[in-house]
């Protein structure tokens, strides 16, 4: 991050004597005391400090989402290569491979997606498609990676209203429907109003919350963690 070449060397500590708060600046072994009267320096620091986190919050994440990609190239699995040879594909086939096969074909299959705000499309994923936010395409890498179908803003037809869900997934071995919406700015008000109905219609229609709705939130404060998503992932479909 460029921008932290832009402040001071060394990092800020405080001491603490009752109500008294000392800040200095810790720099090659020397510790430097900020006068009173030179708030603007311990603020500065306090800001380098912050974008440090931020950067190692970055960091981890990027590995996190790196060692999901490496998943996708491993070879395939001695019960994969059984279930595409032929001979015993074609034994197997009424046991194990019914509801993968209809998975399969539904995860290919064309289907009406949302048609408002194509501008907003800016964030290309693993398929070529492209999502409208960086934490849509973290939890669309981590459902391919883990081999589990889904649809982008798949029309839903709710009575007579439609909804666009952010993702419709089936579950890879029950094959059962479910929906993850992802709410990108929870500490926008009319934003979060506009959540609070949508998880209202899913309720009123049967769809219920962590059952089979699941939903993410985030806020400028409080990014989604990947870590987050892998756990749902895990608790749900795995």
């Amino acid at each position: 991050m460029e921008r932290l070449q832009t402040y001071p060397a060394g990092k800020l500590i405080y001491s603490q004597n009752g109500k008294h708060k000392k800040w200095y600046i810790s720099c090659d072994g020397e510790k430097i005391y900020i006068p009173s009267n030179q708030k603007n320096t311990a603020v500065s620091m306090a800001e380098k400090k912050y974008y440090e986190v931020m950067l190692q919050d970055i960091v981890q994440e990027k590995r996190a989402i790196q060692s999901y990609l490496d998943l996708c190239n491993k070879e395939q699995t001695g019960e994969e290569q059984l279930l595409e040879t032929a001979v015993y594909a074609e034994l197997l086939k009424k046991v194990f491979t019914s509801v993968n096969t209809e998975i399969a074909e539904w995860e290919k299959q064309d289907y009406e997606r949302c048609p408002k705000y194509p501008e907003q499309l800016i964030h290309p994923i693993f398929n070529g498609q492209k999502v409208r936010s960086k934490s849509e395409a973290i939890i669309a890498t981590m459902l391919h990676v883990n081999k589990i179908p889904f649809h982008y803003e798949e029309a839903l037809h709710l009575g007579k209203r439609v909804i666009y869900p952010d993702f419709t997934i089936r579950h890879p071995v029950t094959g059962q429907i479910y929906y993850w919406e992802h709410f990108g700015m929870m500490d926008n008000e009319n934003y979060a109003q506009v959540a609070f109905r949508k998880m209202q219609l899913y309720n009123i229609n049967g769809i219920m919350l962590s059952d089979t709705l699941l939903a993410t939130y985030e806020s400028e404060e409080a990014p989604l963690k990947s870590n987050i998503v892998e756990n749902m992932i895990q608790q749900y479909f795995l």
